[in-house]
């Protein structure tokens, strides 16, 4: 047998093998993807204290405050996977009651206030 047949019939195999699982596991992340949907936020409940209708007033590190507004939840850092700053993980929303929304960083919340 020729050497060059020797070495197509060891590396061929291996090669053809790792196509295949890369084209399987690419079609099964394409799937997950596509059964998740529209994410949304983590909401965040302490039951009698916080919830979706309470008002807020938050104090942030830098002297200022967001008064009136509600916690939506947190930027969820496993849902994003591709090209998401790694500054935006881990964000506050908040929601003003005309329906603008503001995202913080929760590392910058010192205080909030609930009305």
């Amino acid at each position: 047998m020729h050497p060059f047949e020797q070495t197509i019939s060891i590396v061929g195999p291996i090669v053809v093998s790792i196509i295949v699982l890369t084209l399987f596991f690419k079609f099964m992340s394409w799937i997950v993807s596509q059964s998740k949907g529209k994410e949304t936020p983590r909401n965040i409940t302490l039951t009698g204290i916080l919830d979706k209708n309470t008002s807020a007033t938050i104090h942030v590190g830098s002297s200022q405050c967001f008064e009136n507004v509600r916690i939506i939840g947190f930027t969820d850092s496993a849902s994003f996977k591709d090209a998401f700053p790694h500054s935006m993980h881990g964000m506050l929303i908040l929601e003003h009651q005309d329906g603008r929304r503001i995202l913080i960083q929760a590392k910058n919340v010192r205080m909030i206030e609930l009305s």
